[in-house]
């Protein structure tokens, strides 16, 4: 018997936060809307108010996946570990869009070697960009690239806190 601890939501699948009204008179919040756009496996676009993100692009090959990474352009890529079901398509958007990846420091210095703008971070480091903070959480997988006999270890995975437009995002 097969349990479903989550809802299945066919991609595209898109989501807006929008705090209520009170809460952003005053206050210095953005009240426009942060859309969430869900594209497959663990890819997401966030469209803030000022940028767009891209969380593990893996679309190339993704049989889930709902757009076309050629389809796509972004502002920053943040990337949670290594594997390439993350960071499939994430050297390609970085090229094409000059998007930086953020990520930990290991896949930040893996992908800054093919020519990729990158901003290494540690875990339980954070850092203020443009369109909001950026914290690198602890996250209990592995990490590493061309898997096989002899894979190449790309640091700790890690979870992402995104602040931004006066809400928080956990991916």
């Amino acid at each position: 018997r097969r349990r479903v601890l989550a809802p299945e939501f066919p991609p595209p699948h898109h989501l807006e936060l929008r705090p209520p009204a009170e809460w952003c008179t005053g206050s210095g919040i953005n009240s426009s809307a942060m859309r969430l756009t869900y594209l497959g496996h663990s890819c997401f676009f966030v469209e803030t108010s000022g940028a767009s993100l891209i969380i593990d692009p893996f679309l190339t090959g993704n049989p889930t996946a709902a757009r076309s990474a050629a389809d796509l352009t972004c502002d920053y890529i943040l990337v949670s570990h290594g594997h390439e079901d993350h960071t499939g398509d994430a050297l390609e958007l970085s090229k094409r869009c000059g998007a930086p990846i953020i990520a930990n420091f290991e896949i930040a210095e893996y992908f800054g070697a093919k020519g990729a703008k990158t901003h290494g971070m540690n875990p339980g480091g954070a850092h203020v960009f443009p369109f909001g903070r950026v914290k690198l959480t602890i996250a209990h997988h592995t990490s590493s690239a061309e898997a096989g006999l002899h894979p190449i270890y790309l640091g700790v995975p890690c979870g992402l806190l995104i602040q931004t437009d006066g809400r928080s995002l956990y991916h």
